[in-house]
């Protein structure tokens, strides 16, 4: 049974959500507070799965509350539900919250967020795994491309191309931007890539992400275990990224693929800032037993880095197909994709962006050979790996 717990300073706003979401109580486990401090109190009593908390309250708002959660409480997701978010205050709690939804929320579009993140967390065996993800706050990233986007926000003849060409150089800016775009707050539409979460939400919003996020500082703030290069997760991301859109025909899918690239192992880097002391250890097991870094993933967590950035990437509220290429890139079959789409390309061009890495084929090949046949796409490979030109499916 899911627990979620939610709060607001009005109980009549807490008596409506008892109400609409009555048909749920064999399902969830739901409890309602009156204010920030009667819901710590709740929390300490026995923490919840899920908290849903209003933003403007008095005394402790929704994001003092949530980040008092994030610290004691790390593996709770946290959203927040609102009708009164300004800008400003949404930029505030969007490192606090994994999304922002908006009053009036209708009961359904609140069921699927819940049990979608709470379907997730039930994959994350390992607890460390999970509080993890709860605990961080902004993923690194290369301070150049902050700078370089700063300067391009304020050029005159600047488009949202050219801003989007820099932040899709970058997994956090990506995945930041995304569930910015992708929260209630700015529209609650299903945004795919960078170019289009631009134009929806406008510059200022996107210049006041990266100042008062802090984000160009997030390499000074947080560490990486030595032997993790965020240059190499970069370069492999944005090859991968490249190679995948570039396989489709369709621009939807063009969209959804490259912004997948660049997150497909945005699980790595959780696993890299939250917990650094088990990232040596996988890593240095499977250097020295040969086995895969996924294989070992397993075996130690329980789960893989891509289920890791998928279920962060979910916590945030991207979309459904994006979620589903990252966290299948490495075993597309078990996602019941029957045509080529975003998650074979992702898978592909993650195989093959590896094998020049490490080589050739010859040094172990990523490919699932039984997969791309039934799809129709073992054909291709042989072009792609030989790089002639790509001809979208």
């Amino acid at each position: 049974m899911i627990s979620v717990l939610f709060v607001d300073d009005e109980p009549a706003v807490l008596e409506g959500l008892e109400n609409r979401l009555r048909p749920l109580r064999k399902r969830w486990n739901m409890r309602f507070a009156v204010g920030g401090e009667q819901a710590l109190k709740e929390m300490a009593s026995m923490p919840a799965d899920v908290i849903v908390s209003d933003m403007r309250m008095p005394g402790m708002d929704g994001a003092a509350l949530l980040d008092l959660v994030r610290e004691r409480y790390p593996q709770t997701a946290r959203f927040v539900l609102s009708g009164q978010t300004n800008e400003d205050s949404a930029l505030r709690v969007l490192p606090m919250a994994h999304q922002l939804l908006t009053k009036p929320c209708d009961a359904t579009t609140l069921e699927r967020a819940v049990e979608r993140v709470c379907g997730l967390n039930n994959r994350m065996e390992h607890p460390g795994v999970r509080k993890a993800i709860g605990m961080l706050r902004n993923l690194p990233a290369l301070p150049r491309l902050y700078w370089d986007l700063l300067q391009e926000i304020d050029r005159p003849q600047s488009t949202p191309n050219s801003i989007a060409a820099i932040i899709e150089q970058d997994v956090a800016m990506t995945a930041r931007l995304l569930q910015m775009g992708n929260s209630a707050f700015f529209g609650g539409r299903r945004i795919f890539d960078a170019r289009d979460a631009i134009v929806m939400m406008g510059l200022l919003p996107i210049r006041s992400m990266v100042l008062s996020l802090q984000l160009c500082r997030a390499m000074s703030e947080i560490c990486v275990p030595r032997g993790f290069s965020l240059d190499e997760l970069q370069t492999h991301s944005l090859r991968t990224a490249q190679l995948a859109a570039s396989m489709l025909k369709d621009a939807e899918q063009r969209k959804t693929a490259f912004s997948a690239g660049m997150l497909h192992d945005v699980g790595k880097l959780v696993l890299a800032v939250g917990l650094p002391d088990e990232w040596s250890v996988l890593s240095y097991r499977a250097a020295a037993s040969r086995q895969s870094q996924e294989d070992m993933e397993l075996e130690l967590l329980g789960c893989t880095h891509a289920e890791i950035g998928a279920h962060m990437l979910s916590l945030w509220g991207l979309p459904a197909p994006l979620i589903d290429a990252v966290a299948y890139h490495h075993d597309p079959a078990i996602s019941g994709e029957t045509r080529f789409g975003a998650i074979a390309a992702i898978h592909v061009a993650n195989a093959l962006t590896n094998e020049d890495a490490q080589g050739g084929p010859d040094k172990g090949s990523g490919l699932h050979a039984e997969f791309l046949e039934s799809i129709g796409a073992a054909e291709q490979i042989a072009a792609w790996r030989h790089g002639e030109p790509v001809k979208g499916i």
